[in-house]
Parts: C-alpha cells; structure tokens; sequence
C-alpha cells in the first residue's frame, strides 16, 4: 500500500438526529473509520455538531463543531467548505451515517469541488437508497431478491396480503423515515416490523400509510442468522473491487432484525462475486457494504439492502485486512495508486459487547443458545470488541 501523501487531510462527518440524542452515545462507523486513517497517520478532522459523544475523545481526530446536517445544511456546507478552502490540499471526506451519506448526495456539486468523495455519485445513492429502485436494477442484473411489494394504497392490501407467504416483514423506502417521531411514536425505534398472518398485514400497512411512510412488503428469506451475508469493501472509478471482507451475522439485538450484535468474517469467493456485479449494474464507486441472505431452500444469494457509506462492523473488515477507509483514502488522494487485494483472514469475531450480553442472554432464556457453545464461541480467533 502507499503511504505519501498522508498529510491531505481527512473529514469524517456525522450528525444529531433528534433532540433525544444521547452525550454518551457512540458512532462506532465514525469511530472505526477515524482509528483506520490515524493509525496511517492521516490528520482527521471530525465534523460533528458541538456535543460530547463517546468517540469524539480519539487520540486520532480533532473535533470540529459544526451546524448540524438535519437542522443547517446549508450552514454545514459553508463550514465544510471554509474548512477545505483553509488547507492545500482537496480533504477527503467520509460521511458516517445515513443522513450524512444523504447530505453529500444533496449537496455533491458544492462538495466535490472542494473535497475527494468517497461515496458513489447522488444519481447511484438515490438508486440504492430507494429500495424499490435498488430491486428493479438488481432483478435486471440477474441478481435475486425476495418476493417485495411496494404498497401505495389501502386498496392494494389485500391482494398482496393474500399471495406472499409469511412471515413476511416490513421496512422503509429510505430508512431515516422511520426514525420520525410520528412514526416512532407508533411503532418504536424499529428497523423493520415482522408480520405473521394477513389482517395483521393489512392493518399495519394501513397505520403506515396514514402516516404517509413510504414502505415495502417482503418475504422473509429462510434459513438461520448466519445465512445473513455482508460484502464490505471499495470500488474504483473503474468499477473494481480494490478491496473486500465477507462477514456472517451471528447473532443481532434486538433479536429478529437488530442491529448487529455479533458477527465474523469468513471466506466466501461467491458473494465478492455477486456483490461486485451489482456494483458494476449500479455503476457503483466508493465505500460500498451490501447484505444478502442465502436462501435455505435453493441455496440462492438474495439481496437484502445496501449502505453507501461505512457500517457499524467496519472495524471487523479493517482487522481482517481489508483497510477500506485507507483504500478508499489513498485512491482519492491518487486515483490508480492502489492494487487490487481480496486477500482477508478468517475468521476474525466482531462484537458490540452491549447488544452481545443482552441478544446472548436472551438466546439462553430461550434455550436457543447453550452457555457453553457462546463462551467457545470466543476461541481460537481474534476478536474485535466495540
């Protein structure tokens, strides 16, 4: 890998979504990202609204209070901007979450002439932010996904009701919707609601749409936990993988479809595969973390969603080899400069020890998981704690 040019600088952005949101919490995407550039030596610089969250104390970065991106866009434009303008050299910049990934998207003519992107172009993040168009590019592509539905009207429910089989489970269009507090109000922090019989269906379908959320109806895709896949990686200007990891989800919090509380990588050529082809059919370049799901009745990868930016298990991807936020650093200080390498140790655990006690615990209540295999579970590989 090279190493000059490390003194161009590196923002990693994030915002406050809500009043709600907590001192103490913690971004680990921004987090990894930021011990990832440091420990290269790279200056980072952390955009983020004047508050105390957990990881803004990195030894590696250099807090940067800022307006917030949900409440003065055009404020944090003009402090990004500002920013650039006082360096040499174009920053390179990250964003660290969803809304900061949509910022960039909204703002990309102002940005990129000031700052190297590492995110794909606003046309692609509209593409694969949208769930619906996401699906209809990969189903071109050849590439398999659930049976989904795309309700609009009260009146299409019960046809859809009737023909998908269950349990079937409901997501946003574009996930920050849910994080409304009209919508939370209702339903809870969720990321996706589980749906077991018809009438439940169609009444929460109708709650969602009074509350004008844009949402999808889809199969759940069978088979356990660990059938849950993710390709974490980065993509060249030219569309080529320059780097990857495969990791398996072991388990989640809250169990069903939490966050992930526990996973780790392993070798699977086929997935790099497929992820790689839909990359190219999106006309894809950046950071780039797309989740599958093989089908435990043909055995078929099916694509569940992608994340246009760094995820919260990044950290497992870097502590296998494959670095891509310094990847993705080096090749937007100079296009070209880095080789491809899909070279990564297996297996190497992540864990997030909060959710891990709780989703572990409660896999024991329920006799789902022994004391014994978790503990075991631990040996014989390196483990990433977040």
């Amino acid at each position: 890998m090279r190493t000059d040019n490390i003194d161009t600088p590196a923002v990693v952005l994030s915002g406050n979504l809500g009043a709600d949101a907590s001192n103490r919490s913690m971004n680990e995407i921004a987090f990894a990202v930021t011990r990832s550039l440091g420990r290269h030596g790279v200056p980072v610089y952390r955009f983020h609204p004047n508050r105390s969250v957990t990881d803004l104390s990195s030894r590696y970065c250099v807090h940067v209070p800022c307006p917030n991106l949900y409440e003065d866009p055009s404020g944090l434009v003009d402090a990004l901007v500002a920013f650039a303008d006082s360096h040499s050299q174009r920053p390179v910049l990250f964003p660290s979450s969803d809304g900061a990934a949509q910022f960039v998207a909204d703002h990309e003519e102002a940005l990129r002439e000031h700052f190297a992107l590492t995110t794909p172009s606003a046309t692609c993040i509209s593409n694969t932010q949208n769930k619906r168009r996401l699906i209809e590019i990969a189903q071109a592509a050849g590439i398999p996904v659930p049976e989904t539905h795309f309700p609009t009207d009260s009146q299409q429910l019960p046809d859809i009701a009737r023909s998908i089989p269950y349990p079937v489970i409901i997501k946003p269009l574009y996930s920050p919707d849910w994080k409304r507090p009209e919508v939370t109000r209702v339903f809870g922090r969720v990321k996706a609601l589980e749906i077991d019989e018809p009438e439940q269906l169609v009444e929460t379908c109708k709650t969602l749409l009074s509350l004008s959320s844009e949402f999808m109806v889809q199969e759940i895709v069978p088979g356990p936990t660990e059938n849950l896949l993710t390709f974490l990686g980065y993509i060249d200007r030219e569309g080529n993988t320059l780097t990857a990891c495969v990791r398996k989800k072991l388990r989640q919090y809250p169990p069903g479809y939490g966050y992930c509380a526990a996973t780790e990588s392993v070798d699977d050529a086929e997935l790099v595969e497929i992820a790689t082809e839909l990359f190219k059919a999106l006309d894809y370049s950046g950071i780039g973390c797309a989740e599958f799901k093989r089908d435990a009745r043909d055995g078929k990868t099916k694509l569940i969603e992608i994340n246009t930016r760094a995820v919260r298990t990044s950290a497992l991807a870097i502590a296998a080899g494959a670095d891509f936020p310094w990847v993705a650093y080096q090749d937007a200080v100079s296009p070209g400069s880095v080789e491809p390498n899909l070279d990564y140790r297996v297996p190497v655990l992540w864990i997030h020890l909060r959710d891990e006690l709780r989703s572990a615990v409660l896999m024991m209540l329920k006799g789902e998981l022994s004391p014994v295999k978790w503990v075991r579970g631990f040996f014989g590989k390196p483990v990433v704690v977040a």
